[in-house]
């Protein structure tokens, strides 16, 4: 069963897609479709959600979403480049959307140091200002799964049952989500 506060995070993510007619698509990595799987148990989100790529792997990410091999080699696929080009890629690929939004990371074990819950974040979207098919970047951050657990006081909402790899899954779920929802205004 999902968490109470992530299945409340993705109904709002449903109410501002609704209330600013978006369609939003995703590109999963470390999140391996969570966030796809609290979209779509909300009854109605069909005329808003478009998808979800799950793309783990980075032959995965080059083919399905045309990141660079470049990108991943230089920066890794636990970058603020990959997300962008994750997002970007996403949008690319699916006519229909408005709105889409990428996360990898590295939620561990055995991560290097300085990836270990780490994780990044890309918003894009169509622009409406030029031309329809011309997409933006919105944001494309990088956040910290354990902060955000200790901030979002996640750590106390979630069951003792699961697994510190869960609740980093957990947390930057509810980040994508929360960032989704504000910035699906367009």
């Amino acid at each position: 069963m999902l968490p109470e506060y992530l299945m409340q995070v993705a109904r709002q993510v449903k109410s501002a897609l609704v209330q600013h007619d978006q369609r939003l698509v995703l590109a999963e990595s470390c999140t391996g479709g969570l966030v796809a799987t609290l979209m779509t148990s909300i009854p109605g989100i069909s005329e808003h959600f478009c998808g979800s790529a799950v793309v783990y792997r980075w032959d995965t990410k080059m083919k399905w979403l045309g990141v660079q091999q470049e990108t991943l080699d230089k920066y890794t696929d636990v970058s603020i480049e990959t997300a962008r080009e994750m997002a970007m890629g996403v949008l690319k690929q699916t006519p229909e959307a408005t709105l889409s939004a990428s996360i990898t990371g590295h939620l561990g074990p055995d991560a290097p140091a300085y990836q270990d819950g780490v994780i990044c974040i890309g918003l894009a979207r169509i622009g409406r200002e030029v031309a329809r098919s011309e997409s933006e970047l919105i944001q494309a951050e990088s956040y910290q799964c354990d902060e955000l657990l200790t901030r979002l006081d996640l750590g106390a909402k979630t069951d003792l049952h699961w697994t510190r790899r869960q609740q980093r899954q957990f947390a930057a779920a509810h980040q994508l989500l929360n960032l989704i929802s504000a910035t699906a205004e367009p």
